[in-house]
């Protein structure tokens, strides 16, 4: 869904994504003399307005017209953002511990500075949309994002320097289960002006951090917890996120859960002090608790057992089940970024369940059997063959491993795609280097200027910021960035992990041939040969934009971060522009900054 609105000259898209928005800026190109940024007033649902933050701001020369109080330089009333874009997500500066959904109310303003003074906010420039900012929900299908935000100013802000997703030290440490509900740090938090100590819970931590994706998974546990008709079957890669692996486990001792668990070998052994590895340690538990019909297999295919997959079956037959990127672990709710998506529908759990029922009977011959050799199509036209399938998207969801033959004609037809878009690739990839068809044509796009392309990937040998006067993409990383940051900015905490851990692609987002793949493969031909995964390619605009804003976020927060990184070290504070001469690359024809203007602001 997207809102747009005019007034004036001055123009705002609001496009809602995941518990976040999207807001695209646009103003003629006659009123952009000694224009300074826009400055974003938020109201909430039954909550006082407040303009977003704005880290940085203008040298201490530039004054401000018909102000006689102090005024709060970090918000953008006082400091307007110098972009025609910003995506909003709540609790993350604002209310951290008590977000609120429902309606909200954005009014965004062009700012203007005369001779170094800021002028005053004018009504008659204000653009002001309304849309629902709330967890994705469209019919049958529901996703969720995590946070990753540990590298980042609002982390600081709010835990501190120290990043302590499980204990380090005393009986805890190691082990797989501990009570999230202990302390697991203390924090300077600034509130009304004062900056006072603060503790907070693994809970606390975990709820932040792990945001939609988190939420969404433990729902989805809880509402097999409250009814005794459930049962589970599982497939998991990485394991030892606490309370999920205790609901597991009680699944498990009422006979409700069956489970393969990758054996790979960073799975099993001893940890450098010699307690096992978490997911030993989970296999040793379940089968200390397991009654009836509980069962566990561990297995890797032919590499790793990499889906990431819970479904639910009721009186025995499948009814809902979550997929995507996110391993249940702390790692994967709590450092990488990730997806979870949930379909409520019994059509796509039960291919799900053919998956897990097919990798029972033999995880070494399943790249052989029906459910590998072929795409499953749902509502491919618009018009479900089946009335259930209503509710989901037109969709093929893929299940690996494949053959050679057929792992390379899949990741060919998606190169295909992606070389036949018609105007923009997003992506957010965790590996872009291990090989395929189509992780080379990313990368090709990336380095051409033919359409719009914005993308991060984890690591990679190839980053491209931006440069002025060209309209080649963009492609940042995520990890090994240096944590110190020039002032204003304070230092962040290192990515203890892998930060991007997302596997998907976003083709032609804002048109109506839009179209993401997503889910837990890696893209690359190995691993389609070798490991046990499942891909999507859905076809919905309201999907499409969801994963779009996702990609957006992580570059704009990325980017920075490794621009600075390449950059030569100062302590000279960053600053706002005091001339409107940063204005210029956004009406700029050969410029990439002028192509994103024009993508955000269609309507």
């Amino acid at each position: 869904m997207k809102v747009f609105q005019s007034k004036n000259g001055v123009c705002l898209t609001a496009y809602q994504g995941d518990a976040m928005t999207l807001l695209g800026f646009d103003i003629d190109k006659n009123k952009i003399t000694n224009f300074s940024g826009f400055s974003i007033r938020v109201t909430q649902p039954g909550r006082s307005p407040y303009y977003l933050y704005n880290k940085l701001c203008y040298p201490a020369t530039v004054t401000y017209a018909g102000v006689t109080a102090t005024p709060n330089r970090i918000t953008t009333e006082f400091s307007p953002i110098q972009k025609f874009r910003w995506v909003h997500v709540p609790a993350t500066d604002h209310d951290i511990n008590d977000p609120v959904f429902g309606d909200y109310t954005y009014a965004v303003t062009p700012r203007y500075l005369v001779n170094n003074v800021l002028q005053p906010i004018d009504p008659n420039n204000t653009v002001t949309v309304t849309i629902a900012v709330c967890p994705f929900r469209c019919n049958d299908l529901e996703i969720g994002f995590t946070r990753s935000y540990i590298a980042s100013q609002a982390f600081v802000n709010n835990f501190g320097n120290e990043v302590n997703l499980r204990p380090k030290t005393g009986p805890d440490k190691n082990k797989i289960i501990f009570d999230t509900k202990q302390i697991a740090g203390t924090a300077n938090r600034k509130v009304n002006g004062v900056t006072t100590p603060y503790q907070y819970t693994y809970d606390e931590l975990h709820t932040w951090l792990g945001w939609q994706a988190r939420a969404r998974a433990f729902e989805f546990l809880q509402e097999a917890a409250d009814d005794p008709n459930i049962s589970m079957d599982v497939f998991a890669f990485d394991l030892d996120e606490p309370a999920a692996c205790s609901m597991l486990l009680d699944f498990a001792a009422q006979g409700r859960l069956r489970m393969i668990l990758d054996n790979s070998s960073t799975h099993i052994g001893n940890m450098s002090d010699g307690t096992p590895q978490y997911e030993d340690q989970f296999e040793t538990l379940f089968k200390a608790r397991a009654t009836g019909n509980a069962k566990i297999v561990r297995g890797h295919f032919q590499a790793l057992a990499h889906s990431k997959v819970f479904i639910q079956k009721k009186n025995g037959k499948a009814i809902k089940v979550l997929s995507g990127s996110t391993n249940f672990s702390t790692n994967g709710l709590y450092v990488n970024a990730n997806n979870v998506l949930i379909f409520n529908n019994a059509n796509v759990a039960a291919l799900y369940e053919n998956f897990f029922d097919a990798s029972l009977l033999g995880m070494s011959t399943f790249k052989n059997s029906e459910w590998a050799t072929k795409g499953f199509s749902f509502n491919r036209t618009g018009q479900p063959d089946n009335v259930d399938d209503a509710g989901v998207p037109d969709m093929i969801i893929r299940c690996s491993p494949h053959t050679k033959a057929d792992a390379t004609a899949e990741l060919q037809g998606l190169a295909d795609q992606v070389k036949n878009a018609k105007d923009n690739i997003l992506f957010a990839i965790m590996e872009d280097e291990s090989g395929s068809a189509l992780l080379e044509e990313i990368l090709r796009q990336v380095e051409s200027d033919e359409k719009f392309t914005y993308g991060i990937t984890d690591t990679s040998k190839k980053v491209y910021l931006y440069k002025p006067h060209s309209t080649k993409g963009i492609h940042v990383v995520g990890k090994g960035l240096a944590p110190k940051l020039p002032p204003p900015f304070n230092k962040e905490p290192g990515i203890p992990g892998i930060s991007i851990h997302h596997k998907f692609v976003v083709l032609d987002f804002n048109t109506p041939d839009g179209v993401v793949f997503c889910g837990s493969s890696n893209l690359a031909l190995g691993p389609e040969q070798h490991n046990g995964d499942n891909l999507l390619e859905i076809r919905d605009q309201h999907v499409v934009t969801a994963f779009a804003i996702e990609a957006i976020r992580l570059v704009d927060h990325f980017q920075f971060r490794d621009k600075d990184n390449t950059a030569t070290k100062s302590d000279v504070p960053l600053v706002l522009h005091t001339d409107d001469q940063w204005v210029a690359k956004y009406y700029d024809d050969t410029d990439m900054h002028c192509r994103e203007r024009t993508l955000l602001a269609k309507h």
